[in-house]
């Protein structure tokens, strides 16, 4: 019998730690959208997007409020999106879209 199974696990593993690495330098350029134009910011968040559901990886933790789910875009307040802060729980809305997000009232403040 052969020993495919191993090695597709392997090439699994590869895939999965690339998708990862790919995922981090995204990451960056989400941290600091200032020092990139907005047309990279915001194909960093919908490549993030298709990364994380191709490689079944998900989002990293604190991840999922910068990007909006209706249109694809980082989300950045006061240029493309509208925080608000009621009764404990952060409202966020996409100004492009009208898409809006709410995070409870553990949502950390990150």
């Amino acid at each position: 019998m052969p020993r495919n199974n191993s090695r597709n696990s392997r090439r699994a593993m590869k895939r999965k730690k690339r998708a990862f690495e790919s995922q981090n330098h995204l990451e960056k350029i989400l941290i600091s959208p200032w020092k990139h134009s907005p047309i990279v910011v915001d194909s960093a968040a919908r490549d993030m997007l298709r990364i994380s559901r191709r490689h079944r990886l998900g989002l990293p933790k604190g991840r999922r409020a910068w990007i909006c789910r209706g249109c694809k875009v980082a989300l950045r307040p006061g240029i493309n999106s509208r925080v608000r802060v009621r009764n404990k729980n952060q409202y966020v809305t996409c100004l492009s879209c009208g898409v809006s997000n709410v995070r409870g009232p553990d949502y950390g403040g990150d």
